[in-house]
């Protein structure tokens, strides 16, 4: 297996628990403006699928600046995933009737046929992982070793790698 499929599997490993990313864009006056979204589908080619409004800012950012960024957190594994990539819109209907659900119904009363519904597609190109997964009496020792002897500790392992886009 090629690096760049070995490190789209460990990333689809990475997300596959996590729902929600927030987004990241560039508006065009250059500010970084974050919003959440749910995570319909990772596909084969790891691009990761979601529903937004044709309506909505994102919209506009992505039509200046088409890199983004996603955060995931999975707090409880203290596991963290941002991902770099490149944005864009599609209305393909097999694909929003694939994806659809009736809690889409929520943020687009009309349905699947709503005007408003978009799909986002982002193609990571670049993703880097931080792993802080530790057990309770590990933390207390390492809280000791930074209040006691004043040196900082390893809270984990981090990694980043490139998606080959």
């Amino acid at each position: 297996m090629d690096t760049h499929a070995n490190d789209r599997e460990v990333l689809r490993q990475l997300l596959q628990d996590m729902e929600y990313a927030m987004l990241t864009t560039r508006a065009p006056d250059g500010s970084l403006v974050g919003r959440p979204l749910q995570v319909l589908q990772m596909d084969a080619q790891c691009r990761l699928w979601f529903f937004t409004s044709g309506t909505s800012g994102k919209v506009d950012d992505i039509a200046h600046d088409a890199q983004v960024n996603l955060a995931f957190a999975d707090v409880r594994r203290k596991r963290f995933v941002s991902v770099s990539g490149h944005a864009e819109f599609s209305r393909d209907r097999a694909k929003i009737a694939q994806l659809w659900s009736a809690e889409q119904t929520i943020f687009f009363p009309q349905g699947r046929d709503d005007p408003a519904l978009t799909l986002l597609c982002v193609t990571p190109t670049l993703a880097h992982h931080w792993d802080g997964h530790e057990s309770a009496w590990g933390l207390i020792k390492k809280f000791g070793k930074a209040v006691f002897k004043h040196q900082a500790s390893d809270l984990g392992q981090e990694r980043e790698f490139d998606l080959g886009r």
